[in-house]
């Protein structure tokens, strides 16, 4: 059964959008990009230490969409919201799911994408059901919004900086299953050789480009390349 997550501004929120930035207005000065490259095979290191990916690729587009140049900055997840609100990062692309609460900080695009989370889980372990939460020890990435979603439901699950760090706890048998995006998970059991599994979708989650309020330019820019079909 899918379990919708909620897709959920002040005086400050106003002051942030009408108040002209001078990385608008100077073009010269490159967009940074945030990325957070956990996640294959929408972010990830390759073998020479590269970050690359289809968020990457995206990101991009939105850059050229600019006639702009790109820095990018691999961060932690816990990192980007925060950067984004103060102002030291224009944009970011890493399956963040669009919430109410978030938009009070942060800009979304329109939705570039639509999934869900799903549990990973040790094939020889427990097979994680939601309506068994407390029965389970559960490993999640750290004020993700599936941290959120499984406090409102009474679980209080071992949280983690780094979705690789929660994985790791799994195959040492500290956690008997990860909830995490089912894009990345399904990728992760496929190459594990049959002893890692994932389960039916367990939410309904829409992804947008996180952008820094005070880049209009940059949220219209994200929101003509989803138009344009740019991020697939």
């Amino acid at each position: 059964m899918l379990l919708a997550l909620a897709v959920f501004a002040g005086c400050s929120d106003k002051d942030r959008r009408e108040t002209v930035d001078p990385r608008v207005t100077d073009m010269s000065r490159p967009l940074l990009f945030l990325a957070n490259p956990t996640e294959p095979p929408c972010c990830y290191r390759n073998e020479a230490g590269e970050i690359v990916g289809t968020d990457v690729e995206f990101a991009r587009k939105i850059a050229a969409k600019m006639g702009r140049k790109m820095v990018m900055e691999g961060v932690d997840f816990i990192e980007i919201l925060p950067r984004l609100k103060a102002g030291t990062a224009d944009f970011s692309i890493a399956t963040i799911t669009m919430t109410e609460a978030r938009r009070r900080d942060i800009d979304f695009s329109e939705p570039y994408g639509e999934g869900g989370a799903r549990f990973l889980y040790r094939t020889d372990g427990k097979k994680p059901r939601m309506s068994q939460l407390n029965a389970i020890r559960i490993g999640i990435e750290s004020d993700s919004a599936h941290d959120v979603y499984l406090c409102l439901h009474g679980c209080d699950p071992k949280r983690y900086i780094r979705i690789q760090d929660a994985i790791a706890a799994l195959r040492r048998d500290e956690v008997d299953a990860v909830l995490f995006d089912g894009v990345q998970l399904t990728t992760l059991a496929e190459a594990s050789g049959g002893k890692l599994a994932v389960s039916p979708l367990q939410t309904r989650e829409f992804y947008g480009v996180a952008v820094d309020k005070r880049r209009p330019d940059v949220l219209a820019a994200a929101n003509a390349v989803i138009a344009e079909g740019g991020a697939k």
